[in-house]
């Protein structure tokens, strides 16, 4: 099975992002996973595990090298799923199972799922002292095992052991999450009609990288022949820890909802555009990778003259479902870090069919969190100026000239002098106006040159330290002097 990266972008609209329905659309439903007992070819005996193996850093290289020789590339990634041994012959012998059930006594369907034991035991360990260490109970009792994200694997226990799949869980590179189960197998295979209906219970530990849940927990059993298979006792736990990418900190979890970032605090949107990762395992390193290459290319490949040139040092991944089926895990990338109070995307309904979002985490730059092309304070600022139609009072606080290339910022405690090649603005000692009085000096002589030049390289000098940003329409550079 092959899987792909799918380019995609979010439309813009103030403080709301769409999913881009072209690429949604593209995308088909993962399929559900079927976990019987699984059959060495030679000899002709049974084995009772199974582990998915999967390489996030294969997987990251093929990202980066991917999207290193085109950023807006569609790629095959292929699918981190082993495939199934052959089936077993007819009649042959399955694992004995344990000694627990009611087969002794009603070798039925309805005594498997009334069993009283089963309920017990899976009650008993969803209390909240009987969860492992690191996990969350996420349902339990149920008549129904998971058809989950990413697939690692499972094997049977001799007990009903939470701790034991936990423990076996952490130790498998991917897993996230598992499910313990009862289930009523064959003694047999029972291909032939000759073969014995006699039935075992099994106890299933079952490993998965995306989360385990009461909505993806529809696998009721199947018929395999005329055994009717059926599944008692399902719990479900989630690992809401994740491994944290180099250089990032520590994932937040945000659960079913991602980042729906507003404008920032100078009007600008800071998205900057989601792709599909299908490895077929739920791994925040890729979209990490993705992010670092986006970034490289950004800084190698400067934005033309008078745009900004947008660098992702946040990104929210998640999978996305489509009417309760998972799709694809994606990767959502912004210039500058939201907080989690900004995850209320949680979905929508489309055509008939409704687009929801689960184990959605955010992680943020270590080294560089991102942040607004020029300071808050100056936006806030220039905002009252033109809110209170106070060009004038800037007019007569600085003159600007036409020509002018270099400023030099430098703050007095009664006026400031900006000089140029031939040209002076002059910061005069009038009163600032009400809706000023609250900015330092520096910061109305920073706003009102935004306004005045309507797009200038601006320095605040608002803190000791000058801090160069940037404005989209750029043409002038300006350097703070303390």
């Amino acid at each position: 099975m092959r899987s792909f990266i799918a380019v995609a972008a979010l439309a813009a609209v103030a403080q709301a992002q769409e999913f881009d329905w072209d690429a949604i659309t593209q995308l088909t439903p993962v399929p559900d996973v079927d976990i019987p007992v699984v059959y060495a070819t030679a000899p002709a005996t049974t084995e009772t595990a199974t582990t998915i193996a999967y390489s996030s850093s294969a997987s990251a290289a093929a990202i980066s090298a991917a999207l290193a020789a085109n950023p807006d590339d569609s790629f095959p990634l292929d699918s981190a799923l082993a495939k199934r041994a052959a089936s077993p012959t007819s009649c042959q012998a399955q694992p004995t199972g344990v000694a627990m059930g009611p087969q002794a006594t009603d070798d039925t369907v309805s005594a498997f799922q009334s069993y009283a034991a089963f309920a017990s035991a899976a009650n008993s360990a969803a209390v909240p002292t009987a969860v492992p260490s690191g996990y969350v109970n996420t349902f339990s009792n149920l008549a129904a095992s998971n058809n989950a994200y990413g697939y690692m694997g499972y094997t049977l226990l001799t007990s009903y052991n939470q701790q034991q799949c936990a423990d076996k869980c952490t130790k498998i590179n991917g897993c996230q999450a598992f499910n313990i189960y009862f289930e009523r197998d064959p003694l047999q295979n029972p291909d032939s009609d000759d073969c014995s209906l006699a039935s075992t219970t099994q106890i299933k530990c079952v490993f998965w990288s995306g989360p385990v849940t009461s909505d993806n927990a529809n696998n009721a059993g199947q018929w395999r022949n005329k055994f009717q298979v059926v599944i008692a006792g399902s719990n479900g736990y989630v690992n809401q820890s994740i491994a944290t990418p180099a250089g990032y900190n520590a994932g937040v979890f945000l659960g079913k909802a991602a980042i729906n970032a507003p404008l920032d605090c100078t009007g600008d949107d800071t998205f900057i555009r989601s792709i599909q990762v299908g490895s077929g395992v739920f791994d925040a390193n890729l979209c990490a990778v993705a992010c670092n290459q986006q970034a490289d290319y950004a800084r190698r490949h400067p934005a033309p003259a008078g745009q900004f040139n947008k660098v992702c040092n946040f990104f929210n991944t998640y999978i996305l479902y489509k009417n309760g089926q998972v799709l694809q895990q994606s990767c959502a990338m912004y210039d500058q870090t939201w907080a989690s109070s900004y995850a209320v995307n949680t979905g929508e309904t489309r055509n008939g069919d409704k687009y929801t979002i689960a184990f959605s985490y955010s992680f943020s730059n270590k080294t560089d969190g991102g942040k607004p092309r020029y300071p808050c304070n100056v936006a806030s600022a220039s905002s009252a100026i033109v809110s209170a139609s106070l060009q004038s009072y800037c007019s007569s606080l600085l003159t600007v000239a036409a020509s002018t290339k270099t400023v030099t910022v430098t703050p007095t405690v009664s006026a400031t002098t900006l000089t140029t090649a031939g040209v002076a603005m002059k910061r005069q000692a009038a009163a600032t106006p009400s809706p000023l009085q609250k900015y330092a000096g520096s910061i109305i002589s920073s706003a009102c040159a935004l306004v005045a030049t309507s797009g200038a390289v601006v320095t605040s000098t608002a803190t000791a330290a000058a801090t160069t940003v940037y404005i989209a329409t750029s043409t002038v550079n300006a350097v703070a002097t303390p």
